[in-house]
């Protein structure tokens, strides 16, 4: 019966990062290298697949460890691959497949977001000869995908730099559309502008690479160029989704762009083609009010204004407008509306900052981690989970756009991961009671075993069934020599040639004897069937008999081994047994020191997430706080004005200058956070189009 081997070709990337759209490194996938059965005619009529010169060479599966470890991987559980792999690998079983094995290591810690791990393995792996440049490229676009991913901009740098050119075109230009993204974040606005500057990618990153390259523009002091590449965006026709948001975007930023630059008009034409219902609506409601506003239109800022008015207040440019529109009543000259509107901001203000008090407390005991967690149940781990759905919680309203940012969402999978590891080693803790049953279980059955096989042992001499082997061994051996064939003869014809045998010499008493004539003839003719019978039959009896003596030596020197197994095991058990129980119990307390380690880390870490949560809270309330400000600053001006306001028919009189101060309404707070200058929080560009699924090849 022939066993089909299989060869591992390592072209392929981890199956869960393929299907995530976020694939980590080089890995291996297999392919049944022998034909089917039946189909040799037809398999000799295709020819063979022509080999990837940017994937490594197909290798033969040599060691079922490996094959074990290839198994988990198969099955998207890349935790009990890695360990399996790393224990397989210090037993000495992965010889065969050392470089593969090395390779699939750092794609698996890579999967698990152990990112340092992942870097220092390919750092030693993917610079040798015989790594073909696709798949260095690869693994190390996935490495610094990976760096940026989770906010290391100056390492993710460093090794986008380091990558070259043989990726394929999707995956070069997400790569190239990252590393600029790098640059913006660390300010490297002349970097960003020559990586971007006339890049012709693929069809779908062109406008994500304009509004990039826009955004770098604008920064660095060149408007007017940077208007170009965001009109550009702004204008071109979309229909996709995402193709819309990143022009309502690019026409956000252009607005505020010109609304920074003095120039209302431009900004108005740029904030009225961001869609009503998009995401984006408020801030450019907002920005076209401030627009109007700016050209002293302001009963016409009321209009997009009061509309903010009936959205969500948590929107930042929704609470900018509760200052906004008593701002334009009180440029029109209607105090009484203004002070009105005034007081119904302070009011939302003060009640919306209660609210965020009692989210802050709550996050602060620790409830906001504990109900994230209790509301995802999957149980992914790994670079590749991410949070999706806040649970129902007071304190999740405010906490939406913090999921846009990788600092929370990362802090969030290093927290899983801890908790996943707690789990496994509370699983473990639990394995080590059921080795300890199984340790006692072995010394029960081994008492009770060793008096029954010494008893059966005893009646049993070694030596005396040697000695008989060996003279059995003789007389074969002599009856070999002297052609006996009665030696071998069976005990009815041993008994049957005693009897002639014994014949002879009555013969032999009585030669003249007439009588006994008939009976010496009779005698001569069964003695030579006799002998011609026995002789017939000698060597197959001699062969026969010779063959049950080696299988008689065998057992005899199977026996010697088991009396010397059983001389051992009545010293070795007991030992071996001891020191399982030894190493079971020392992994106890190793556990529980891991344990408790974790313990405090995941303490720390629900920590750090609470502070990023209280301090995006507290964000709030300081922008929150400093509205109050300007509300209750511009109501006391609006009081103030009232009071030094002339009686009907009375004479005018001036009011003294400190009691009249000019700011009669709030500075436009969002204009320079949502200009390019000063981007939205989410980041200098938007995410990028996700990698195209490629199929699972078989």
């Amino acid at each position: 019966m022939t066993v089909a081997r299989a060869s591992v070709r390592p072209s392929s990337f981890l199956q869960q990062a393929v299907r995530a759209a976020v694939v980590a490194l080089p890995c291996l996938w297999l392919a049944t290298t022998a034909p089917v059965a039946g189909a040799a005619g037809f398999s000799s009529l295709v020819p063979p697949p022509k080999p990837d010169p940017s994937a490594l060479a197909p290798v033969k599966v040599r060691d079922l460890h490996y094959g074990d470890v290839l198994f988990e991987f198969y099955q998207d559980d890349f935790f009990d691959s890695l360990v399996k792999l790393t224990a397989y690998r210090e037993q000495g079983h992965l010889s065969p497949h050392a470089a593969e094995a090395e390779l699939l290591l750092g794609g698996l810690y890579l999967s698990l977001g152990q990112h340092k791990e992942a870097g220092r393995i390919f750092q030693e792996v993917l610079d040798r000869p015989n790594v073909p440049p696709g798949v260095r490229d690869r693994a190390r676009f996935y490495l610094a995908k990976v760096w940026y991913q989770r906010g290391y901009l100056e390492q993710a740098e460093a090794v986008f730099l380091a990558a070259g050119n043989s990726l394929p075109p999707a995956l070069q230009a997400e790569m190239r559309m990252l590393h600029a993204q790098s640059l913006l974040y660390q300010g490297k606005f002349d970097a960003a502008i020559a990586l971007l500057d006339g890049w012709q990618g693929p069809p779908e990153w062109r406008g994500y690479a304009r509004f990039n390259l826009g955004i770098a523009l604008v920064r660095s002091d060149r408007l007017e160029d940077g208007v170009r590449q965001l009109e550009a965006v702004g204008t071109a026709p979309a229909s996709r989704a995402e193709a819309v948001s990143l022009r309502d975007k690019a026409n956000l930023a252009l607005g505020y762009a010109f609304l920074q630059a003095n120039q209302p008009e431009r900004a108005r034409v740029a904030l009225e083609r961001v869609r009503l219902e998009g995401p984006l609506s408020t801030k450019a409601l907002l920005g076209v009010g401030w627009a109007d506003a700016a050209l002293g239109k302001h009963e016409e800022a009321l209009v997009p204004w009061l509309e903010l008015h009936g959205r969500n207040l948590l929107d930042a440019a929704v609470q900018e407008s509760y200052l906004a529109v008593p701002y334009a009543y009180a440029k029109l000259g209607a105090d009484a509306q203004a002070a009105e509107q005034y007081e119904v901001a302070l009011r939302e203000f003060g009640a919306e900052t209660a609210r965020l008090d009692e989210s802050i407390t709550s996050i602060r005991a620790g409830l906001l981690v504990d109900a994230i967690v209790k509301n995802d149940q999957r149980g992914d781990y790994g670079w590749f989970w991410q949070l999706k759905q806040l649970p129902d919680a007071p304190e999740s309203r405010y906490l939406y756009h913090l999921l846009a940012g990788h600092e929370f969402q990362e802090g969030l999978k290093n927290y899983r991961s801890l908790l996943f590891m707690q789990r496994n080693l509370e699983g473990w803790l639990g394995s080590v009671e059921a080795y300890d049953d199984m340790i006692a279980t072995r010394r029960q059955r081994f008492a009770e075993r060793l008096p029954e096989v010494l008893a059966n042992l005893d009646g049993v001499s070694v030596e005396a069934l040697q000695q008989r082997h060996t003279t059995l061994a003789s007389r074969l051996s002599a009856a070999e020599t002297q052609q006996d064939g009665v030696a071998l003869g069976t005990a009815r014809e041993r008994e049957v040639w005693d009897t002639l045998t014994r014949m002879e010499a009555t013969f032999a008493a009585h030669p003249d004897d007439k009588d006994l004539v008939e009976a010496r003839d009779k005698h001569r003719l069964l003695k030579g069937v006799m002998q011609w019978r026995l002789s017939e039959q000698f060597k197959a009896r001699a062969w026969a008999v010779r063959r049950d003596l080696r299988e008689t030596q065998a057992a005899l020197r199977d026996t010697e081994k088991g009396w010397a197994l059983v001389a051992d095991a009545k010293t070795a058990v007991p030992a071996r047994n001891e020191a399982y129980a030894e190493r079971i119990a020392l992994l106890r307390p190793r556990i529980a020191d891991a344990l408790a380690r974790l313990e405090e880390m995941k303490g720390r870490q629900a920590q750090y997430l609470s502070s990023v949560a209280i301090r995006e809270l507290e964000s709030q309330q300081a922008r929150i706080s400093e509205y109050e400000v300007q509300a209750r600053f511009a109501l006391a001006t609006i009081y103030d004005r009232a009071m030094f306001a002339p009686a009907p028919g009375a004479t005018t009189k001036s009011a003294p200058a400190e009691d009249a101060p000019a700011a009669e309404g709030p500075v436009p707070v969002l204009a320079p956070e949502a200009a390019p200058e000063a981007a939205p929080e989410a980041a200098p560009a938007p995410e990028p189009v996700p990698v195209p699924v490629p199929e699972k090849q078989p």
